[in-house]
């Protein structure tokens, strides 16, 4: 059992370990020229800790999953903070771990949204390869359901939307991300949603013509969010894949679990496959059946019972959710900002212009009434022409 499988095994959210929870590592850099193979992704997180490759400087561990370590990093040249990703080829014979890769790299690259987090670049030293992303600041869906509970109706129809859009620009370049769960799902300050590790993505026409990178079974993706049809043949997943497991996300943020979170990764595997998941509003019954209908046809066990791509969704959304009012959330200002001061505030604050504007203006007027008094008559004066230009 992997640690993905865990996800709520004892029913206590607080006892979920899944391979990329967040790890500090508090020990010093090991010296490592080259790193060894077959190293743990945590393992690899601890050596790495402090090295520098190429110009990438890895400050930080912060987390480990099935595919690699992840890192906080400063890139030296251009003087900006990173997210460097390093594989791990541990399980795997360095043949697949280098199809990983590619496809990791040539899938992120193709992806250019606002919604999506940016790869820079890819390189490989020390023995290893690793992929430079763009750095997000802000917090995983995940630890935000943990710490906060379900999230506001809201915030999850608009996160969700956020995540379809990033969908729709993928399904455009023949991208399948085939791992959507609540902790690759980062909300930055500003409430954007940003999608993050392309670890089981899969551009389709590279694999077309070269294996599987999931062909040794080793990786399926999250079996709390795994689609059935991507559990049972991973190349058989596709765009409405991802649907179903941004369903099975949608609805971690409404009930602050998944739709099915007991059981080993077997039981999680056929409940996918042929369990009705419970209703929502059990957990919430707030909920509209608007959004009930829409989480219901994201998680309907035959692929053809989805919407059949991601822009369908948008329009679901868009059409039955933001009529109800639940559009965009507010953005909540810190307390010392005011948006529009008003009253005796906004006076006081514009004082030092405003009264001397307002008795320059007095003043002017003030003249202006005493020479028009001297000068007005009942008249308008001739006009008079001068001979020479009279025709």
């Amino acid at each position: 059992m992997t640690d993905e499988s865990k996800l709520f095994e004892a029913g206590e959210r607080r006892q979920v370990v899944e391979s990329d929870q967040t790890i500090i590592s508090s020990s010093g850099p090991l010296a490592l020229q080259p790193i060894a193979d077959g190293l743990h992704p945590r393992e690899l997180g601890r050596a790495l800790e402090g090295q520098q490759l190429d110009h990438v400087v890895l400050k930080e561990f912060v987390g480990g999953g099935g595919m690699g370590a992840v890192f906080r990093a400063w890139d030296t040249d251009l003087h900006r903070t990173v997210a460097v990703k390093v594989l791990s080829n541990y399980q795997t014979d360095d043949a697949e771990s280098e199809r990983r890769f590619q496809v990791e790299g040539r899938s992120a690259a193709r992806l250019d949204h606002p919604n999506i987090a940016r790869v820079h670049y890819v390189g490989q030293d020390l023995g290893v390869r690793y992929i430079v992303f763009e750095y997000i600041e802000g917090t995983n869906i995940r630890d935000l359901v943990y710490d906060q509970g379900p999230l506001p109706i809201a915030e999850a129809a608009n996160y969700t939307q956020q995540i379809a859009g990033a969908l729709i620009h993928a399904f455009q370049r023949e991208v399948v991300h085939r791992d959507i769960k609540p902790s690759n799902i980062i909300i930055t300050p500003q409430g954007q949603a940003k999608l993050v590790d392309m670890g089981l993505a899969r551009y389709e026409p590279l694999e077309r013509t070269e294996h599987d990178v999931t062909e040794s079974g080793v990786t399926l993706g999250t079996f709390d969010y795994i689609a059935p049809e991507q559990a049972k043949n991973p190349r058989d997943a596709d765009v409405r894949s991802d649907i179903y497991s941004l369903g099975c996300t949608l609805y971690f943020m409404l009930a602050g679990q998944p739709p099915f979170p007991r059981g080993t990764a077997l039981q999680k595997v056929l409940a996918h496959q042929g369990e009705a998941p419970p209703d929502v509003r059990q957990f919430r019954p707030d909920v509209p059946i608007e959004l009930v209908e829409i989480l219901a046809a994201m998680l309907a066990k035959r692929p053809e019972d989805r919407f059949a791509d991601p822009a369908q969704l948008v329009a679901a959304l868009s059409g039955r959710i933001e009529p109800l009012g639940f559009g965009p959330p507010q953005i909540t200002l810190p307390a010392s900002w005011t948006k529009a001061p008003t009253g005796w505030s906004w006076l006081r604050k514009h004082a030092t212009w405003l009264v001397p504007s307002v008795l320059l203006a007095l003043t002017v007027l003030a003249l202006a009434i005493s020479w028009n008094a001297r000068n007005t008559s009942p008249e308008f004066p001739a006009l008079r022409i001068p001979a020479a230009e009279k025709h």
